[in-house]
């Protein structure tokens, strides 16, 4: 059975916090015989406030990660749609180069993906919508109705889409929620460390979830709120949206190019 390496790299990445903690723990009971300063009980109200400030954090963040879900399925709709309205416009009065228009759409296509894939720039992607507009004049021009405006509705949907997607990729959610939660977590690892517990095993077993729990959790939150990262070393991140529909429309759309 092969092993899925991402969806248990985040898991691995957090390990050697844990193990460290917990031989520092052994450290201080097994050598130093240091028992400890108070009882566990003592600070479940400190672990409270760490779990609540946890679920506020996954909760915000979550919400714009369900939003980046569908961003990548909206810009290839609008994308096909331009291109129906477009073969639709050919039909009925085939005045123009239909494959050369395609090729324009298929250039926007292919610099939105580059953008994700870190190969260009968010100007070059904005420059490349602007031909779009080219398209809605040769629809236009074959007095087919309201077709331009349907056009340029959908170019002005796709541009909305594509900031859209920006704003997440470059906007941390709360900066100072990060920093608030990284510190509490210090504060508990390391209360954990000075706690007493009833034996030496519960101690281990406590020390090790706590310190895993946290830790995790805030990998996973910056991962959650990075949904659009794709890192340059091709090494893909569990949290990262998947673009199978802008890359299957793209397939699709040369595709049809090629037939045309």
């Amino acid at each position: 059975m092969k092993i899925n390496l991402v969806k248990w790299r985040l898991m691995l990445a957090t390990l050697p916090i844990t193990l460290s903690v917990v031989g520092l723990k052994v450290l201080l009971v097994r050598v130093f015989q240091f028992e400890g300063l108070f009882d566990y009980s003592d600070i479940t109200l400190i672990i409270t406030g760490g779990i609540f400030l946890v679920g506020f954090m996954l909760a915000g963040t979550l919400s714009d990660y369900k939003e980046s879900e569908r961003l990548p399925a909206l810009m290839a709709g609008t994308l096909e749609s331009i291109e129906d309205t477009l073969n639709v416009a050919y039909l009925f009065k085939g005045n123009f180069e239909l494959k050369a228009q395609k090729q324009k759409l298929l250039e926007v296509t292919d610099s939105i993906i580059r953008y994700f894939a870190h190969q260009a720039t968010e100007a070059q992607v904005y420059r490349q919508m602007e031909q779009i507009t080219e398209i809605a004049i040769h629809v236009e021009r074959t007095g087919m109705g309201s077709t331009t405006s349907w056009v340029k509705r959908e170019q002005a949907n796709l541009r909305q889409f594509f900031s859209r997607t920006t704003v997440i990729k470059r906007t941390p959610f709360l900066a100072t929620g990060y920093a608030f939660l990284e510190v509490l977590t210090v504060v508990i690892i390391l209360v954990l460390l000075v706690c007493r517990f009833e034996s030496f095993l519960l101690s281990l077993l406590l020390v090790s979830f706590l310190t895993h729990i946290f830790t995790y959790m805030i990998y996973l939150i910056r991962d959650i709120d990075h949904p659009f990262e794709y890192p340059t070393n091709g090494r893909v991140r569990a949290a990262d949206i998947d673009l199978f529909p802008l890359t299957e429309y793209r397939q699709r759309a040369a595709e049809r190019l090629e037939t045309t």
